[in-house]
C-alpha cells in the first residue's frame, strides 16, 4: 500500500467558495464518512484524473487478455478488448495518454490511414453502384442513360 504523502509536502490551493457551498460540502462530506478536504480532493479527481501512462495501459489490456482467455463468453470479452485498445490508440494518438512524441506521430499516422481504409470498407459493403437510388427514374435522353450504348439495348422511340 502506497504511503500518504504528508500534508506539509502537498501542494496548497486557497478558494472562494459561493454562499451556501461550504454548509453542503460539509454535509456530504460527514454522510460519507469524509472530511471536507477529502469530498473536494475526490471531485477533482473525477474531474481532473492524472492521465495515464503507456506502461499502464498496456499493463490493463494485458489484463484483459489474461481473463478473456478464461471467459466462458469469448465474444463479449471480444467486443470489449476490441473497445479497449481502439480507446487506447485514440487516446495515444491525441495524446491524452503521454509519449514519446514520434511514437503517438506515427500511431496518429496509421491511426488516420486504418481509419480511411475501414471507410472504404465500408462504402465496399454498404454502397453499390446498382442501387436505383444513385439513378434517375427515366432515361429520356442518352446523356442521362448510365449505359447508352450496352449491346443488345433496345432502342427507345
Amino acid at each position: 500500500m502506497a504511503k500518504k504523502q504528508l500534508v506539509k509536502d502537498q501542494d496548497k490551493f486557497i478558494v472562494r467558495l459561493p454562499d451556501g457551498m461550504r454548509e453542503r460540502i460539509k454535509a456530504k462530506a460527514d454522510r460519507a464518512g469524509m472530511s471536507m478536504n477529502e469530498a473536494i480532493v475526490w471531485c477533482l479527481e473525477r474531474e481532473f484524473p492524472a492521465p495515464v501512462t503507456l506502461e499502464e495501459r498496456l499493463h490493463d489490456l494485458a489484463n484483459m487478455v489474461s481473463m478473456l482467455k478464461d471467459s466462458k463468453d469469448p465474444y463479449e470479452g471480444v467486443e470489449a478488448l476490441i473497445a479497449e485498445i481502439e480507446e487506447t490508440v485514440d487516446k495515444i494518438a491525441s495524446d491524452k495518454i503521454p509519449t514519446d512524441h514520434r511514437f503517438s506521430k506515427m500511431v496518429y499516422d496509421r491511426l488516420t490511414y486504418w481509419r480511411e481504409l475501414e471507410l472504404d470498407n465500408w462504402r465496399d459493403k454498404h454502397e453499390s453502384p446498382f442501387d436505383d437510388e444513385n439513378w434517375s427514374s427515366s432515361f429520356s435522353d442518352a446523356a442521362g442513360d448510365p449505359f447508352p450504348d450496352f449491346p443488345g439495348k433496345e432502342e427507345k422511340d
